[in-house]
């Protein structure tokens, strides 16, 4: 048995069926616009390349408030919500989007 410390790991209560990420990255927008229940803003999070041959990830990241500024640095917990939609065929279209998780 070793006496070496062991890496602190953030605590995550786990909850059947949400699904939570932590995302590292750099804003590289925000948007805001009005939803039902008031303004919505969206920030655009570019994530570092894995590799130097990779393209990075980016996520848009819904919030009732605003979290940085384009440029900033940021560590944020999202969840993943899902929402539907009919098209005009009358199709139902389900999207999962992402929103800051307050509560982190």
């Amino acid at each position: 048995m070793s006496n070496e410390p062991k890496p602190a790991t953030p605590v995550v209560k786990l909850t059947p069926n949400e699904l939570k990420m932590r995302l590292q990255g750099k804003i590289a927008g925000i948007d805001q616009f009005d939803g039902q229940n008031g303004t919505i803003h969206e920030t655009l999070i570019v994530l570092p390349s894995v590799d130097e041959y990779s393209s990075p990830s980016r996520f848009a990241v819904k919030s009732e408030r605003k979290i940085g500024k384009p440029g900033e640095s940021i560590d944020v917990t999202v969840f993943v919500k899902s929402r539907y939609w009919k098209s005009q065929s009358g199709k139902v279209n389900h999207t999962p989007d992402l929103w800051l998780d307050d509560a982190a």
